[in-house]
């Protein structure tokens, strides 16, 4: 519709060392079989915004329009509301979705993990062969949390995942 984005698009920096490591992965599990990936669980946090309260503005425009008063700043929109939900989910079966209630600190992953996590792991690989495979967010890499998975890799083991 010739429409043009508000916001350019923004893209995490690579550098060498990460890109190295992104490599090194790939090359580790190229040879997995599907019986190997068919052991991972996967998990993720997202917040859902009603009415874009992120304190972003955004709009939609034609090229020629960018200048008009309705398409740049002063513009805002009201509104409230969000919602922060963990989720996981393997091969076997979806696992359960979480309302977070505050903003995911490590405290609060810790608690997820703990009460959510941990009975999906030993439910759907109860011989403790299960991969858990989480991303690199501040609250995953926190000490207390490792320190956890670390009490509990005799019950399933943590993938590692290569930054940005």
């Amino acid at each position: 519709m010739g429409m043009c984005s508000s916001r350019p698009t923004r893209v995490p920096l690579l550098t060498k060392r990460h890109r190295q490591l992104r490599l090194q992965r790939a090359r580790k599990h190229r040879e997995w079989t599907m019986d190997e990936w068919k052991r991972v669980a996967w998990s993720d946090e997202s917040r859902f915004l009603i009415h874009h309260v992120d304190g972003r503005v955004r709009v939609s425009r034609l090229p020629r329009e960018h200048l008009l008063p309705s398409c740049t700043a002063g513009h805002t929109q009201a509104g409230g509301g969000g919602i922060m939900l963990w989720g996981t989910f393997s091969w076997a079966a979806l696992g359960p979705v979480v309302v977070v209630e505050q903003t995911m600190k490590a405290a609060n992953y810790l608690n997820v993990i703990a009460d959510q996590l941990h009975s999906y792991m030993a439910f759907v690989f109860p011989t403790g062969n299960g991969i858990f495979q989480q991303d690199n967010a501040p609250c995953h890499k926190a000490r207390i949390v490792l320190e956890w998975f670390e009490e509990h890799t005799d019950e399933f083991h943590l993938m590692s995942w290569p930054p940005n």
